[in-house]
């Protein structure tokens, strides 16, 4: 009997993932009912979470009592298991954070400027008022990464390295702004739409590149959610992953 109990159990935590992640996918694309989609990725994941240790306890119950584990029960739990090791697999645990963040910089004082303001690059102005209390105060926070300090003055490398790093990683180029280039300096900003395979969201991604001739440049990256909810560590990752793929591009 509690067999059964905990199989039906597990059969609704995994209806439940299901659940949660075709709301998910609606969400990125209407606005009327614009739901918190990381809330709802949260619960995907902990209903996977769940089934998935209690599936491992019924094994070793079953293990300990010489009783077969039948295949339902099998198939359920490694379904299971699935979600959990997927976010491992696309996103990484270590990547997530659950602090009130969603816009980060690795220069939080002067960090590279957009071409619109945050409400301006907000994706949907008007939601339901009942996810309000959901939305977060809006703050450029300090990376975990500081600025890039690259041995490389020419313009032409710049511009080279930018290219090739935005087409490795599949992001896309938006526009350039250039701030005070000179004959004497170089500061441009490229602005991109960074996203990571297996996510279906996006992020704004600024990147400033400033020099001054004297053999090397500085490299600042500022990565801004389109929403006004935590990121779950989202651009922490966005700016990481840019900033390795950089320094790659520069040694070669």
């Amino acid at each position: 009997m509690d067999g059964k109990i905990i199989k039906g159990f597990c059969i609704s935590m995994l209806a439940l993932q299901f659940v949660f992640f075709g709301l998910v996918q609606y969400s990125q694309h209407h606005s009327l009912w614009y739901i918190p989609a990381n809330l709802f990725l949260l619960l995907f994941v902990f209903c996977g979470g769940v089934g998935a240790i209690i599936g491992i306890g019924l094994c070793i119950k079953r293990n300990l009592n010489k009783t077969p584990f039948g295949r339902e029960g099998l198939v359920i739990f490694l379904a299971c298991l699935s979600s959990v090791i997927s976010v491992q697999l696309v996103y990484g645990w270590q990547s997530v954070n659950l602090s009130a963040g969603n816009d980060y910089s690795t220069d939080a004082i002067n960090p590279p400027q957009f071409n619109q303001s945050k409400y301006g690059r907000l994706r949907f102005h008007q939601m339901p008022s009942f996810w309000c209390f959901l939305d977060i105060p809006h703050k450029v926070l300090k990376s975990d990464t500081d600025s890039l300090v690259l041995p490389m003055s020419g313009f032409d490398s710049k511009i080279i390295i930018i290219k090739q790093v935005i087409n490795k990683l599949g992001w896309m180029f938006v526009r350039l702004m250039d701030n005070a280039s000179t004959s004497e300096g170089f500061n441009e900003t490229y602005l991109l739409r960074a996203g990571n395979p297996g996510i279906a969201g996006h992020t704004d991604v600024a990147v400033r590149v400033v020099t001054n001739n004297e053999g090397f440049s500085v490299v600042d990256i500022h990565s801004s959610s389109y929403h006004s909810r935590r990121d779950l560590g989202f651009n922490e990752l966005m700016i990481l992953r840019l900033k390795k793929e950089i320094l790659v591009a520069a040694r070669e």
